[in-house]
């Protein structure tokens, strides 16, 4: 099966392995948030435009990404990628476009060309990174984006908004049945959960007659999966920062994969101007 598949984690030569949850997750939970998420983006071109719409995605972080390219990574280069990653650009680009870009490209180079385990290196890649206040929070996103969008074959889509171990919160909890009668998963945060969930969603789709891209269009049903959650939020800062009032179904899943209208069109809202 998918999940029982090893993972060989590219420039680090360590193995990523898949772990168990602890929880059954609901087949009939996935394929109702994929039927709404084909509702959804009917009229917006389909999933198909927003399979297309992370390959860009991909292909750009590839570009830039890749080693020999990174050691000319510059400042323009770097906040391309920053408004890319939803929470990254809200939060961190502040205190990023303070810090010597040397310095980023050299603690990039390191999560994503690195040795050593795939776990340490995210956190170090945190660590170093300067913060304050709520966007601390953001750093593991900037991370998992980063890994994910330049390999999304190889690595997993690890942000917290897919599972977040430390609030028990996540697309992952959601795909739970009767999870609202579980005061705490016993799932962990290790990249291994990461693993074994997404390659059961893409089994889910296999099961759907999907046959291609599956790792970008598990992607999709994820966010849809934490944007339903969203939108049964009647209260709250999540509806706040993700636009809560908004009549455009498509808009948080857009919003959670960095593939939003002004992105996609180059337009950056990282010298200065704030989002609602």
């Amino acid at each position: 099966m998918a999940w029982l598949r090893r993972k060989q984690a590219k420039g680090s030569g360590e193995n990523l392995e898949p772990t168990e949850l602890g929880v059954e997750l609901s087949p009939q939970r996935c394929e109702q948030a994929l039927q709404q998420l084909f509702d959804n983006l009917e009229a917006d071109g389909g999933v198909e435009r927003y399979v297309a719409a992370l390959k860009m995605k991909s292909e750009l972080f590839g570009k830039l990404l890749a080693p020999e390219a990174l050691a000319q990574l510059d400042e323009e280069a770097r906040d391309t990628v920053l408004e890319r990653v939803f929470s990254a650009r809200r939060r961190l680009a502040p205190h990023l476009r303070e810090m010597d870009v040397a310095d980023f490209r050299s603690l990039v180079g390191e999560l994503l060309h690195g040795k050593g385990d795939l776990e340490e290196r995210m956190e170090a890649f945190t660590e170093a990174l300067p913060c304050e206040g709520k966007a601390c929070r953001a750093r593991r996103d900037l991370a998992a984006d980063l890994l994910h969008f330049y390999d999304p074959e190889r690595y997993p889509l690890m942000t917290r908004w897919v599972w977040d171990v430390t609030t028990d919160s996540g697309a992952l909890r959601e795909l739970v049945p009767h999870s609202d009668q579980i005061d705490r998963l016993p799932t962990g945060g290790e990249p291994g959960v990461f693993l074994t969930l997404r390659d059961w969603v893409k089994e889910q789709l296999e099961a759907q007659s999907f046959y291609r891209d599956l790792d970008l269009t598990a992607d999709l049903l994820l966010a849809q999966v934490y944007a339903q959650y969203i939108k049964a939020m009647a209260e709250g800062m999540l509806r706040t920062d993700f636009g809560g009032n908004s009549e455009d179904p498509s808009e948080h899943v857009r919003k959670l994969l960095g593939i939003d209208e002004q992105r996609l069109k180059g337009r950056s809202r990282l010298k200065g101007e704030t989002e609602g």
